[in-house]
């Protein structure tokens, strides 16, 4: 039961984080691109959240579906907030190459940080 707290608070965290960064991109006019690097601390963490839960793999799949809800949903939250996404092409459409990109960065990012810290 944890493990789902731990999946549903990462998937809050990363929607507050679009949702903020998107208006907050848009309001003082920086690029949301920016934002990356929060994206990637919030994989870390709740990768070695889980992990300490569940075990390795479990905090590496963990992060897995953290990159699955942020291309997906963070995606549409960004859209309809209209992050600002400046210069480069962004057409906000979901797809299998895109998705199975970033969970895989995701996963990447979760085992590096776990390989570190735990």
């Amino acid at each position: 039961m944890e493990l789902f707290y731990i999946i549903i608070s990462g998937f809050a965290v990363i929607a507050l984080f679009d949702a903020i960064g998107s208006i907050l991109s848009r309001q003082l006019n920086f690029n949301y691109a920016f934002l990356t690097l929060g994206s990637i601390v919030i994989y870390a963490f709740i990768a070695i959240y889980a992990a300490k839960s569940g075990g390795t793999i479990t905090g590496i799949i963990i992060s897995f579906l953290m990159g699955i809800f942020d291309s997906t949903v963070g995606l549409k939250i960004s859209e309809k907030l209209k992050a600002n996404i400046q210069n480069t092409g962004v057409n906000f459409a979901i797809d299998v190459k895109t998705v199975l990109g970033v969970s895989i960065f995701a996963a990447i990012i979760g085992a590096i940080a776990i390989s570190i810290f735990l």
